[in-house]
């Protein structure tokens, strides 16, 4: 298992994941990223607010950028 971390990126500030996930693959990070994201949106519209937040920024546990989820 390998540890991913799911940043957010709200126009040019990065808002990071302290904890990171444990995930067998790449491609299980990336479904997760976009669970996350969904779950951002839906929330930001069931309570009315705005949600500048435009990515999901994935990083392996050495930081390297994997993926950016839009």
């Amino acid at each position: 298992m390998a540890r991913y971390y799911f940043h957010i990126k709200d126009g040019a500030d990065l808002i990071k994941d302290p904890e990171g996930t444990e995930l067998s693959t790449p491609d299980d990070a990336r479904l997760q990223a976009l669970r996350s994201a969904r779950e951002l949106w839906a929330d930001a519209i069931k309570s009315g607010r705005e949600l500048a937040a435009d990515a999901v920024v994935i990083a392996d546990e050495h930081g390297r950028t994997l993926r950016s989820c839009r």
